[in-house]
């Protein structure tokens, strides 16, 4: 019960993050979050950002997989930037430090599957 609590509270302060200014420009929408599955497990979400929208960096407790549906999604590691399009998967392994971004001027979206531990 802890660990979901802490996944909830780190989704909604990175959907908090995403309303907020970044960089001295404001964000242009925020990131719509529609959780499809959470149990002991897992959690399922479909998010969809905006044009303009980021996530701002940040890193997970848990590990993640994430598969691009729709538009081209900017994902910045410490390896780099990189481009992911409709069908990519992608995999952070847990505290992996991120910024997923839309620079582009169409909607992505893609879903997201934290697997917890």
């Amino acid at each position: 019960m802890a660990r979901t609590t802490a996944l909830v509270s780190a989704l909604i302060g990175l959907l908090l993050l995403v309303g907020t200014t970044v960089h001295g420009q404001e964000a242009r929408g925020t990131i719509e979050t529609r959780v499809a599955l959470d149990n002991d497990a897992v959690l399922v979400a479909l998010l969809t950002f905006p044009p303009g929208s980021a996530s701002d960096e940040h890193s997970g407790l848990d590990p993640e997989l994430g598969i691009v549906v729709e538009g081209e999604l900017t994902l910045v590691t410490l390896k780099g930037r990189e481009v992911l399009g409709p069908g990519t998967v992608h995999w952070l392994p847990a505290l992996t430090v991120h910024d997923a971004r839309n620079d582009s001027d169409r909607p992505v979206r893609l879903w997201v599957i934290l697997f917890k531990r």
